[in-house]
């Protein structure tokens, strides 16, 4: 009977201590559990930017519409231009709150097969307030091409074609797939950050990961 009572007494001790863990760190389980999910290894159809043989490579999910993405390609494009990351672009349009973001997504990829993708990636984002109020999208995208030397008939025919429509859809399915909930969302050699953060910040980031 001695025994049944120190183990029960034990268990609860333990149930307790959990319990009351888990009050403190309430978001201990969730990251625990995110930081097992890892984004596939770069393959040869993504948009990379950087040095190949830059120290660290980051993966980033994010949505043309999304203005803490624009923070965040201003971060990326400056460590860039020190040589410090190389940098992988994958699609994550927020469509339910952003109505915009599947199509500019799309139109990204056309300029992409023109040899333009970081080029138009970079004019999607300067334009981006223009491009939420703007109730002609077709035209201000096609602008955008022109802006960065593409064909914008080429362009225009490209996503009137809908060909790259299943290469955002299997992006976005993989970023649900690593349970991510918002943009932009980063992996800086597999390791996951959320939301934007300033160059600064981005720097300390940097300096904490193994190179």
């Amino acid at each position: 009977m001695l025994g049944f009572l120190a183990v029960f007494s034990l268990c609860s001790l333990l149930l307790n201590g959990v319990f009351f863990f888990h009050l403190s760190h309430p978001s201990f389980w969730r990251d625990f559990k995110l930081s097992w999910l890892h984004p596939p290894p770069v393959r040869a159809n993504d948009h990379i930017r950087g040095d190949s043989n830059a120290p660290v490579t980051i993966v980033e999910y994010a949505d043309f519409q999304c203005p803490y993405c624009q923070q965040m390609h201003a971060s990326l494009q400056t460590a860039v231009q020190e040589g410090r990351i190389r940098w992988v672009y994958r699609h994550f349009p927020l469509s339910s709150i952003h109505p915009l973001a599947v199509k500019e997504a799309e139109a990204a990829e056309c300029a992409g097969r023109q040899g333009k993708f970081w080029e138009y990636a970079d004019a999607l984002f300067a334009a981006q307030v223009r491009l939420g109020s703007s109730r002609a999208l077709d035209r201000e995208l096609a602008s955008l091409a022109e802006g960065i030397n593409a064909d914008p008939a080429a362009l225009k025919e490209c996503l009137d074609s809908a060909q790259f429509t299943q290469i955002v859809k299997n992006q976005t399915r993989e970023a649900e797939a690593l349970q991510i909930s918002g943009t932009p969302t980063i992996f800086i050699d597999s390791k996951r950050h959320e939301g934007s953060v300033s160059y600064s910040d981005l720097e300390d980031l940097l300096a904490n990961h193994p190179t």
